[in-house]
């Protein structure tokens, strides 16, 4: 979930960086693998996208206080520059291995509705297609699309395109820092009270959970945090305030194990005030994680720090994974064994992808990263003739490129049902 930004702050730094939320990401993304992997052990593990989202919008308005304490409109363009170079790469990657893995692993059981869910998903609209379709995400014994996940990837990114344009009209018109984290406090409790009124006990939920106006709280509430308690000055809380934020963090954390042990997507209480609950206690954490306390240090364990770095890429792989180890195995399969290979396999490739897609792509750019990449492959050709086995990286850009083009046409040339 971009923050889904896990590793952005080790990249850019504007301030001195720290990997306590970088370890808060890992919890988040382990609890949702758990929840897909094994939903007996986790059935309330999807709560950890609300802990995604609070990150976000802590550490997304924390950003652009920064950026617009000069040019404004540079600033922002630069903001949504990097959104871009950070997100983009990385989903439309597994966009195009989910195709062709999908066409090759499936065959004829291939859908093509997956054809239409990926068009939206790459144009992040993928909350509004299930929406509209009914696609209800906690019905049991329907299997969902293999990029539903990227539903929270949307709300993620339209939250990205308009709350810069708020936050600047509030900073501009507001001078008290109470009232713009007011502001922001009142936005939260809105997409709250908003849920709480539009679900309905017993009807579909879609527009409920993947509803940006609905869902979109616990990014606000991080949002606010960032108004109420700016980063710099957590990082320089005095002791007595750092043992208050770590039992802030310590409460949220008992809080959420309640709710992933607890929660179901079927649960009454989950849509009137459930997830609020459980992003106000992802709101703790972060403040316990952003001050240097105890729960700071714990965060920041290095196990941890890797994988929330990664953490973006593991969340737009596993689902695929999962999905598609369930359907080659068959119905009914499941157990520690397969739980271990979709695991690991997630966080292979989201270590492959950080590796060689989105660190370089964040640090030079992605010009630079492409041009450097084409010297490699013309490097690869104009050796070939000396020793053929240096031409593996020019055959290999060809044979991607090819599959690539097949994937790209199977998606703009789908049936108009799809």
């Amino acid at each position: 979930m971009a923050a889904h930004e896990p590793g952005a702050d080790s990249i850019h730094r504007p301030i001195k960086y720290r990997p306590d939320i970088d370890g808060l990401r890992a919890i988040a993304v382990i609890s949702v693998v758990a929840y897909h992997c094994a939903p007996v052990l986790a059935p309330g593990g999807f709560v950890g996208v609300d802990i995604f989202f609070v990150i976000s919008g802590f550490v997304i308005t924390g950003v652009l206080l920064r950026q617009t304490e000069r040019s404004i409109p540079r600033k922002l363009g630069h903001f949504y520059a990097r959104r871009i170079r950070r997100i983009v790469p990385a989903a439309t990657l597994t966009l195009v291995a989910t195709v062709i893995a999908a066409y090759c692993l499936l065959g004829v059981n291939f859908e093509s509705s997956l054809l239409g869910d990926v068009r939206w998903a790459a144009l992040f609209a993928e909350n509004f297609r299930l929406i509209n379709t009914g696609s209800n995400y906690f019905v049991p014994g329907v299997a969902p699309s293999l990029v539903t996940h990227y539903w929270s990837l949307a709300i993620e990114e339209q939250f990205y395109l308009v709350w810069p344009l708020i936050l600047v009209t509030v900073l501009l018109t507001c001078q008290s820092r109470r009232l713009r984290a007011a502001v922001a406090w009142l936005g939260a409790v809105a997409s709250a009270v908003a849920m709480a009124v539009i679900y309905v006990p017993d009807a579909d939920p879609s527009w409920v959970y993947y509803g940006t106006d609905t869902h979109a709280s616990a990014l606000r509430i991080g949002a606010a945090l960032a108004l109420t308690w700016p980063l710099r000055r957590l990082r320089s809380a005095t002791r007595e305030n750092a043992a208050r934020a770590d039992i802030a963090g310590l409460a949220g954390s008992a809080v959420l194990a309640w709710a992933m042990g607890h929660f179901s997507g079927s649960d009454p209480a989950l849509y009137p005030a459930g997830l609020f609950i459980a992003a106000l206690a992802g709101g703790g954490l972060v403040l316990a994680a952003a001050t240097p306390g105890s729960v700071s240090r714990m965060l920041s364990w290095n196990p941890l720090r890797w994988l929330g770095i990664r953490s973006y890429g593991i969340y737009l792989w596993h689902w695929p994974v999962i999905a598609l180890a369930a359907a080659v195995a068959g119905p009914g399969s499941t157990g520690i064994g397969l739980w271990l290979v979709e695991t690991v396999t997630a966080i292979t490739l989201a270590a492959a992808s950080w590796r060689w897609i989105e660190e370089p792509i964040i640090r030079n750019g992605f010009r630079p990263t492409v041009l450097a990449r084409y010297r490699v492959v013309a490097d690869s050709v104009a050796s070939a003739r000396r020793s053929p086995g240096r031409a593996f990286p020019a055959v290999f850009m060809l044979v991607a490129l090819s599959v690539v083009g097949a994937a790209g046409y199977g998606v703009l040339d789908a049936p108009s049902s799809a």
